[in-house]
């Protein structure tokens, strides 16, 4: 394994640890804006939201440069969680639950004039969906791949 492989995949491993960590923040944000309605914590909840996003993002883009395929800098977020997919990082469930949430994302980052609509959007999706994934890597001596758990079941 060359050195410039094994640091990659270290990166990547810590990418998913921030992500992880990250997405049990958004969790904790949004039990406590559930029972007290803080608008700080209110706050905290798309900073989380977008900070997690960015994480998937990195992820993917860290998964394909590790399987040697390439990207370049006109390759869009949402291009990456496609390609990570096709590559076998998260079968399509998953791809899907992760592209709606880049798209939210976007939509909130970019669509200023549409931001309080976003916010109800990722409130919404974050109740109903964030709320019960749990992520996880599986790790075999050949792959890695990300997976996932509904705690709503």
């Amino acid at each position: 394994m060359s050195p410039y492989y094994k640091y990659k995949k270290e990166k990547f491993f810590e990418k998913y640890k921030s992500a992880s960590e990250t997405l049990d923040d958004l969790k904790s944000a949004l039990y406590k804006y559930r029972k007290d309605n803080d608008k700080i914590i209110r706050r905290a909840i798309f900073a989380f939201f977008q900070d997690f996003c960015e994480y998937v993002i990195d992820m993917c883009e860290s998964y394909i440069v590790i399987n040697k395929d390439k990207i370049d800098s006109r390759t869009s977020s949402l291009q990456l969680i496609e390609k990570a997919y096709e590559l076998n990082f998260f079968d399509e469930t998953l791809k899907n639950y992760l592209y709606n949430c880049v798209k939210l994302r976007n939509r909130y980052t970019h669509d200023y004039y549409k931001r309080e609509l976003s916010e109800k959007q990722i409130e919404g999706f974050c109740y109903s969906n964030i709320i019960y994934l749990d992520i996880f890597l599986e790790n075999s001596k050949d792959d890695v791949v990300l997976k996932y758990r509904n705690t709503n079941c």
